[in-house]
This record gives structure tokens, C-alpha cells and sequence, in this order.
């Protein structure tokens, strides 16, 4: 149980992406990832961020692999990113988590702050030393993104930060904070603008939330900021083009997300597989079995077209091309795949499923859930493609 189960064949767009799948391996082998995400699933609440562990994954490249070696990343693909999620996902979905969020929140500071800001921040996101925190979500912004409610108060250089977070990853332990919210000065409201706080800085109060269903290594913070003083200088970007930057972040971020699901569904099928030939029933291995058989094959062809719609969505991003439809696309076919193949994967294990002690099986079952609902529901993955074919 505390060991992979044996991979079944994966199809690769680029001879890259299996050299990708090799390294990741070798790392989940030589730190034990397996066994280490299992440790850290069971810890008591409140759960502590593993900073520790956090810091190995970026000295390995992880966080900092989308992005340009010139500004001191890894300079790969975005295929090849996708198949390092894929392939950390399969291995442990929430430490796999840690990596993708350091590079959800490392990319709007990429691609949107000043050179000052870049040179002040990106050096230490890429190699661990800061943790940064995309903190967008509030009690009444969810799907609703544009409702922000968090203001930021004009007083002469300074801004003055008032407003609630939740759901934040990382957001109980980040150094960094890219903030969304609304500026106001003379009573007048803004749109959506972006700040970079320091979460050194008074007046703000974070914990993280406790006793999440699944992903439970990456943990989530709470976020209360009274008060908050920061210099108008740390804007970032333009005033007014925060919601732009949010949902240009998420189109991609939704990719990464869809790759997190291809992780889970394939290890749901890779493991069903060895234990349907494994489990003996009636004189025979229940792979003998018409009923497995046809679950194993439904999981399988759904696990291949959840694979090219990702894969498809990546080869896009690295052509420049637009991918809010093919992310949606992605994101929707691959995390409800990575839902059906757990479903049938527990009904394949029956009690050794429904049992953490005697596979990995419950622990895949409530990590997936919430990749249904992050970075944009289900349900806005809809709306997206509906407007899309609509217009």
C-alpha cells in the first residue's frame, strides 16, 4: 500500500514528457512522497504548513518550472508542466497541491508586477525561501469573483486594507500575499485592483481551516485584515485590471488543475487494475469478471479522452493561443473523469476501499472532490463553454 502500483502505458505528445515523467518518479522515490503523503493526511489539527517539504519541492525545479530560465525558472513547456502535475498528482494530490499553488500564485507576480516587484519576489518564490498566496476567494466571491468586498482605502501614499479571505491556499503561512480587492478614494469605488502585501505587516490575522475532506497536506487559511497599511507603491499592475489578472491566472491555472485530475483518475485506474487482478472471487480474479471489465474499460476510455483534452489545451498555451474554452474543456472532462474512475475504483475494492488502512483508495476518494470545485466550479467550467459556443 505505501508503494505505486504498476503504471499502465501512458500516451506522450513529445518524447519531453516521459523524461518529465522519470524525474518524477526518481523524486517521489527518493523522498518517499507515498509514504510521507499518507504521515501527513493523518496529522491532528490544526495542521501546519510543511514548509519543509514545500522548500524540497521548489529546489527540485517544481515551482519555478513554467517559467523562463532568464528570470530564473526552469524554462519548460507547458505540456511539460502539465505532465510534472499529472505525474506529482498521481503520486500524491496533496503534496502534488503545494507545487501547483506556488505557481498559481508566482504567475500574476511573473507576468503582471514591475521589474522592482519581480526583482524582490521572485527569486525567493522560485527557490522556496518566500511562499506566496493568490488571494482572491471571500465569504460572498466565489464563484462571484467580481464581488470583491475587500477595500482599499486611499490615505495619501498609503493604502489602508480592510476585508475577509477564505479558502486561501497557503493563506495560513504565505509571506506573500497577491491581493485582490477595490480601491477607494474620495468615495468613489473602484474595479477589481491588485496589491502586494507582506503578510509581515500589522493588522493582519490568519489560521488555517480545519478538518478539510481531502487534500489535507496543503493546507487552507482564513484571512482577516484590519487596518492593513501598505505603500500605494505596491500596487501591481495597472488600477482597475485586477479582475483581468485574476481570471487570465485562473485560464491557465485551470489546466493545471485538469492535469491534477488526469493524476488522480489514472492512479484510480492503475490501481483498480492490479486488484482486479489480484483479488481472487469465485475461483478466479475478479479481472475474470464481466462487470470489472467493463468498469476498468470505462475508466480507461475516459482517463485517454481526459488526456488529449488536457494535453490539447496545453499544446495551446504554448502557442500563444487562447485557451479559455479548451481549459474549461480540460478542467470540466477531467476532474468529473477523476471523480467516476474513484467512484468505480471504491467499488472495485469494495471494504479495502471504503478503509484507509487497507488502500489508497479513501484517501484518492476525498482528495478529488474539491478538484470539482476550485479554480472555478463545475458548473462556471459550463457557463464558460456555453457563452463560449453561444456567442
Amino acid at each position: 500500500m505505501n508503494k505505486l502500483p504498476p503504471p499502465l502505458p501512458r500516451f506522450n505528445l513529445d518524447e519531453k514528457q516521459q523524461a518529465v515523467r522519470d524525474d518524477v518518479r526518481a523524486f517521489a522515490e527518493k523522498e518517499n512522497l507515498v509514504e510521507l503523503g499518507r504521515k501527513l493526511d493523518r496529522e491532528p489539527e490544526p495542521r501546519v504548513f510543511p514548509r519543509d517539504l514545500y522548500k524540497k519541492l521548489c529546489m527540485a525545479g517544481f515551482v519555478g518550472y513554467p517559467f523562463p530560465k532568464k528570470d530564473g525558472g526552469q524554462g519548460r513547456s507547458s505540456l511539460e508542466y502539465t505532465t510534472l502535475i499529472e505525474e506529482l498528482c498521481y503520486t500524491d494530490a496533496p503534496i502534488c497541491l503545494l507545487a501547483a499553488v506556488g505557481v498559481l500564485a508566482t504567475e500574476p507576480i511573473y507576468n503582471f508586477a514591475s521589474e522592482e516587484q519581480k526583482k524582490k519576489y521572485l527569486p525567493g518564490c522560485f527557490n522556496g525561501d518566500i511562499v506566496p498566496a493568490f488571494v482572491l476567494t471571500e465569504p460572498e466571491a466565489g464563484s462571484d469573483a467580481a464581488n470583491q468586498q475587500t477595500q482599499f482605502a486611499v490615505d495619501g501614499d498609503d493604502f489602508v486594507i480592510n476585508g475577509e479571505k477564505i479558502f486561501i491556499m497557503h493563506g495560513d503561512a504565505a509571506d506573500v500575499y497577491v491581493l485582490f480587492g477595490k480601491i477607494y478614494e474620495e468615495g468613489v469605488r473602484d474595479k477589481i485592483s491588485t496589491v502586494l502585501v507582506d503578510t509581515d505587516t500589522p493588522g493582519i490575522t490568519r489560521r488555517p481551516v480545519e478538518y478539510k475532506m481531502g487534500m489535507k497536506a496543503a493546507t487552507t487559511g482564513h484571512i482577516l485584515l484590519k487596518d492593513v497599511r501598505v505603500p500605494r507603491s505596491n500596487l501591481m499592475g495597472e488600477r482597475n485590471k485586477g479582475f483581468r489578472y485574476a481570471m487570465m491566472t485562473l485560464d491557465g491555472a485551470r489546466v493545471g488543475v485538469a492535469a491534477q485530475g488526469l493524476g488522480i483518475a489514472q492512479r484510480a485506474l492503475d490501481e483498480s487494475v492490479a486488484r482486479a487482478k489480484t483479488r481472487m472471487a469465485f475461483g478466479a480474479p475478479i479481472a475474470k469478471l464481466q462487470a470489472i471489465q467493463w468498469m476498468l474499460a470505462d475508466m480507461n476510455t475516459r482517463v485517454e479522452a481526459a488526456r488529449m483534452l488536457t494535453y490539447k489545451a496545453a499544446l495551446m498555451q504554448d502557442r500563444g493561443e487562447k485557451v479559455s474554452l479548451a481549459a474549461a474543456h480540460a478542467k470540466l472532462y477531467a476532474t468529473e473523469t477523476a471523480n467516476f474512475c474513484v467512484d468505480r475504483a471504491m467499488q472495485i475494492f469494495g471494504g479495502y476501499g471504503f478503509i484507509g488502512e487497507f488502500s489508497h483508495i479513501e484517501k484518492l476518494y476525498r482528495d478529488q472532490r474539491v478538484t470539482e470545485i476550485y479554480e472555478g466550479t463545475s458548473e462556471v467550467q459550463r457557463l464558460v463553454i456555453a457563452n463560449t459556443i453561444l456567442r
